[in-house]
């Protein structure tokens, strides 16, 4: 992919419309789920099964794979550990609760940029920030009749974990602009599936680490390809160029288009009742992205 790193609208209106397709991360995994592929299993097939259809890739381009071997690395582990345990809170947490703790991601990428890469974040990213986090706060004082939204719970330290990774993720690509965003996407499928598997290890014992049958396998498998392969994966390309050009906190505010599509379908499609009150968060979290995208134009310009 080709962008002009001084034209800043283009790739964040790519990423913004891209990563919304994300809002229904969910949906295709618990359909996984359904077939038999339960627990964290699911979350090792959605991951496992992108990385074997990358292997060619791998093969292809293996001697630039050894190229920046540690970067690769820490980059892999980072936005691959982000990816796992965003899936795996799924499972624990509700859709919305995810999303949102999740997307604490702005402030520690915006953070991390400032001491990491010196980066200055001027007003307009400090009041997106805040805009978008009064937003969050609004969904998570929002009154609940399940103790599912209400107490904070293994799935929310996942979605939080998740988020801390993903934003330092970005911070490191940022760093690595130099290395091709084909070389770093393998990378973060081979750890999110190593990450994922070291988690499944920890439910041995309990119900959620009963490996699924073959049958249940073959079943899962056209759904994991259909979305996981042929949608998700090529998102994931996406983000990672898009994030070499675009500073890490803009990258993860513009990321919050997944709240707005989560939003909307938790209810539709999965029964999440949604409040008056989490309808205002999610107005302010659009506001959040406007102010950051139009505010901060000439800060990334020259940057």
């Amino acid at each position: 992919m080709s962008l002009n790193k001084n034209s800043q609208l283009a790739p964040s209106v790519i990423l913004f419309v891209t990563v919304a397709l994300w809002g229904i991360f969910w949906l295709p995994l618990r359909h996984i789920e359904a077939k038999g592929i339960s627990g964290v299993w699911a979350v090792v097939a959605i991951n496992i099964v992108p990385l074997l259809f990358l292997l060619p890739l791998v093969l292809y381009r293996r001697k630039y794979f050894l190229v920046n071997l540690k970067t690769k690395t820490l980059v892999g582990i980072a936005m691959g550990g982000g990816m796992a345990f965003y899936a795996i809170a799924f499972l624990y947490t509700s859709i919305l609760r995810t999303t949102l703790l999740f997307y604490m991601s702005p402030i520690w990428a915006t953070l991390l940029a400032m001491f990491l890469l010196r980066e200055k974040a001027n007003s307009g990213r400090w009041i997106a920030i805040a805009i978008a986090f009064t937003g969050l706060l609004l969904i998570l004082s929002g009154k609940s009749d399940t103790d599912l939204n209400v107490k904070l719970n293994r799935g929310d330290f996942f979605a939080l974990l998740a988020g801390l990774m993903w934003g330092y993720g970005t911070v490191l690509i940022k760093k690595t602009n130099e290395i091709p965003a084909i070389d770093l996407v393998p990378a973060q499928y081979f750890w999110a599936t190593v990450i994922a598997f070291v988690v499944l290890l920890t439910t041995a014992g309990n119900s959620d680490f009963r490996v699924p049958q073959f049958q249940q396998w073959i079943e899962a498998t056209p759904l994991i390809v259909g979305f996981y392969v042929l949608l998700t994966a090529p998102t994931i390309f996406i983000c990672t160029r898009i994030a070499q050009i675009l500073s890490p906190g803009r990258v993860c505010l513009l990321m919050m288009s997944e709240v707005l599509v989560a939003g909307i379908s938790a209810p539709l499609l999965a029964g999440e009742l949604i409040s008056l009150l989490e309808w205002l968060a999610g107005l302010l979290i659009i506001a959040a992205t406007v102010v950051e995208v139009y505010s901060t134009k000439e800060t990334d310009e020259a940057s």
